[in-house]
């Protein structure tokens, strides 16, 4: 565009370069396609280009009126924003058969998916993103196995798991949080069971020493595992992925009935925007008909 990168001042000269920057980004999307930005997407650049002018050149940037209105029009003409389909019970039934579990590899992702769906974990907390970690990936030494009062106990004596997190992408005072999951009482689905998959996954890969809980074991692969059960299943794999792990924990608490306090902390949330992720699941309507009559 030909600009200077930094703006001289907070005037309205200013102000209206933010707004011709929105309408170049919603044209052309700054990008080599030279594919037009959604309203999302427009947002988080022009706050970058705020927060950088504030802790760089000690300058406030004010949106305009003009600008208000401009992003409620871009909104109302962008895309519906498209959130990934939660993973139900019934759907990780059909990803275990999917599974090897003579491959400790296969052992590792199973134990690993399933702790990501109880704990409500986002991919960043427990797996790898390509050949990055996040300082707060889940470690071994903070998971053990428990007793129902918390304390740690042996695997053969336990009826629930505790982990805990040095921090989150939303943890600005690295407090980090434990949380004790215990035994659903299903054969198949249940947190204690899921940690010794993992455990006897890493044995067999030679990694019982390494730092991390899930060793080796990245987005790339559990998303690719989720996706084919998908397609498994009939849906378009496009609306699963890792997130759909923590969307169906949340949503499963809340079809039980669960707290929403407790789903808050268990989620790690500062808000209650966990309560926009359900879907309505076949046994919340239940008895719906009948109330009806």
């Amino acid at each position: 565009m030909g600009w200077h990168t930094w703006l001289p001042d907070s005037g309205r000269a200013s102000s209206n370069k933010l707004i011709y920057f929105a309408i170049y980004l919603w044209k052309y999307g700054g990008n080599n396609a030279r594919r037009g930005n959604q309203h999302n997407t427009i947002q988080s650049k022009l706050f970058s280009v705020i927060w950088y002018h504030r802790r760089y050149c000690g300058l406030q940037l004010r949106r305009s009126p003009q600008m208000t209105i401009l992003l409620q029009g871009i909104k109302r003409m962008s895309d519906p924003v498209r959130k990934k389909q939660p993973v139900t019970p019934a759907f990780l039934r059909l990803l275990r058969p999917s599974l090897n579990f003579t491959q400790p590899r296969d052992r590792l992702l199973w134990g690993s998916v399933l702790i990501g769906y109880f704990f409500l974990l986002r991919r960043s907390e427990y797996l790898a993103i390509g050949k990055r970690r996040s300082f707060y990936c889940l470690q071994t030494k903070d998971v053990f196995f428990a007793d129902s009062n918390g304390n740690q106990v042996t695997a053969s004596s336990a009826s629930a798991i505790t982990i805990g997190l040095r921090g989150a992408k939303n943890d600005q005072y690295g407090r980090g949080s434990w949380c004790t999951m215990h035994q659903s009482g299903d054969r198949s689905l249940c947190s204690v069971r899921a940690l010794k998959h993992i455990l006897r996954g890493r044995r067999d890969l030679n990694a019982v020493q390494h730092k991390y809980l899930c060793a080796e074991l990245d987005t790339k692969t559990v998303a690719t595992a989720i996706k084919r059960t998908a397609r498994k299943a009939g849906v378009s794999e496009s609306n699963y992925s890792t997130r759909s792990l923590r969307s169906g924990g949340a949503s499963a608490l809340l079809a039980g009935k669960a707290d929403g306090l407790a789903i808050k902390l268990l989620g790690r949330w500062m808000s209650r925007c966990f309560e926009a992720y359900p879907v309505q699941l076949a046994k919340s309507t239940r008895d719906l008909a009948k109330r009806m009559i």
